[in-house]
């Protein structure tokens, strides 16, 4: 067996795939063995199939290994990626139901709004069992985390583990990347310097690649002018509220309508959503939650069977290597000590923004230089996307405290400090609901 060692967990992902063909064309890692763990025994050899067959196509040096053991895929690595949910499609419509019947509305509900809160609670409690392993079997590695909701998640890393971690999303660089292109330019032509939580980075700066100049101007001129943020297109993230939030904050939020409304409960009241084309829930969401399956495994088996799934006008190149996730870019950088600049991951603040709390949870950019990842200075954030942010903080740690303790008080508290939730009436209601739908998944309220 080889001394080094990277696992993937929730190898069923379809990150599976990106993170496979980083690692495939890279030479400093090649002397690794790409450990795949998944508890889906049908989704691992899947996965299988589809990482050998990348493996070899590049001729990498990477050896593969396979299980559905956790300890046994732990056991010695440098490096962990995670990548996992449980029923993913199926708890996500349930999360934005139950608080519609209490008159709660949200859209996506994936890290924000009551929606965000139980996906944390549930996803914390799966990532106890996954901590505790690593602090057994590999207790020096760093986790890699692409696991949603990320800040609630990272938090609770911070908070009570020992266990190095990073938390990776493609917001920032992915949204750019596409913003890019809608704009005339290239995927990686706009080189930007922003700070928040994950999902709800605020642009401080933005510039053109090779160039000294700020165009905060004439970005703002373009991205009034373009129809991309005016109006809804088919198979294209919206950007319509977001242009919303843009003129009236002053501050560009980086990423889609979809993510950033999620902790904004001044988003179109819920009887415009219809005629401005939103919706909590659309029909795709409902046929993947009765599917035995999910996204992911999808990908990966149409992925497996060569066929080709019908590709959204941007980006124009999802495989153009702007758009890569980096995590083996990161491990690299911390097995050579190359140092390496990130447009943006979620670490500690460190005062980096210097206006949110010293420990919380931010995503900023970072460089990787001495066997860390150290978040480089932002500044402040105007008044209302700090106070945005510094709110989503608060709930963040209470929710980690309330999962870990199991203290139900707790939880009702930050749901009445919710943005969404309007009286404690509502907050009691939903948790009621919540903790029952989900008791087989909240085991320290089962006391």
């Amino acid at each position: 067996m080889r001394e080094k060692r990277i696992c993937m967990i929730g190898a069923g992902s379809g990150f599976v795939i990106t993170v496979a063909t980083e690692l495939a064309k890279s030479d400093p890692l090649a002397d690794y063995t790409f450990v795949l763990m998944d508890t889906d025994a049908e989704r691992l050899r899947a996965a299988e199939k589809v990482v050998g067959k990348i493996f070899r196509e590049e001729k990498s040096g990477v050896e593969l290994e396979a299980t559905t053991s956790l300890e046994k895929a732990l056991d010695g690595c440098r490096h962990v990626v995670a990548a996992c949910e449980q029923n993913r499609w199926p708890f996500w419509v349930k999360d934005i139901e139950i608080p519609e019947k209490h008159g709660v509305y949200q859209l996506m509900g994936e890290n924000g709004g009551p929606g965000g809160i139980i996906h944390a609670m549930r996803n914390i409690s799966m990532f106890k069992n996954i901590l505790s392993n690593m602090e057994e079997y590999c207790p020096d590695a760093w986790l890699m985390n692409f696991t949603n909701p990320m800040s609630f998640l990272c938090t609770y890393f911070k908070n009570y583990s020992n266990i190095k971690a990073l938390g990776f999303c493609h917001q920032v660089h992915g949204s750019l990347g596409v913003i890019a292109e809608q704009l005339g330019m290239e995927p990686g032509e706009l080189e930007v310097i922003s700070g928040g939580v994950n999902h709800l980075n605020w642009l401080i700066d933005i510039r053109r690649r090779g160039t000294g100049k700020s165009m905060m101007d004439e970005f703002r001129k373009m991205v009034l002018e373009s129809k991309y943020w005016r109006e809804k297109a088919e198979k294209i993230p919206s950007q319509v509220f977001t242009l919303e939030v843009f003129k009236t904050f002053g501050t560009y939020p980086i990423g889609y309508d979809d993510h950033i409304l999620e902790y904004m409960p001044f988003f179109y009241e819920k009887e415009e959503w219809e005629r401005l084309n939103f919706a909590a829930t659309t029909p795709q969401w409902r046929k993947l939650a009765e599917k035995a399956g999910s996204h992911s495994l999808n990908i990966v088996a149409q992925t497996l069977h060569g066929r080709q799934v019908e590709s959204p006008p941007f980006p124009k190149d999802p495989n153009h290597p702007y758009y890569a996730e980096k995590p083996c870019r990161v491990i690299e950088a911390l097995e050579t000590n190359t140092p390496t600049y990130l447009d943006a991951i979620n670490i500690v603040n460190h005062g980096c923004i210097s206006n949110l709390p010293e420990d919380a949870i931010v995503d900023i950019p970072a460089l990787v230089v001495g066997g860390q990842v150290r978040g480089i200075h932002v500044g402040e954030l105007p008044l209302g996307p700090m106070e945005i942010c510094r709110r989503q903080i608060t709930l963040h740690e209470m929710i980690a405290q309330a999962t870990h303790e199991g203290d139900e008080s707790l939880v009702i508290q930050a749901l009445c400090l919710d943005p969404y939730v309007r009286s404690i009436t509502q907050a009691r209601a939903i948790w009621a609901d919540y903790k029952k739908a989900y008791r087989d998944y909240l085991p320290t309220f089962n006391k």
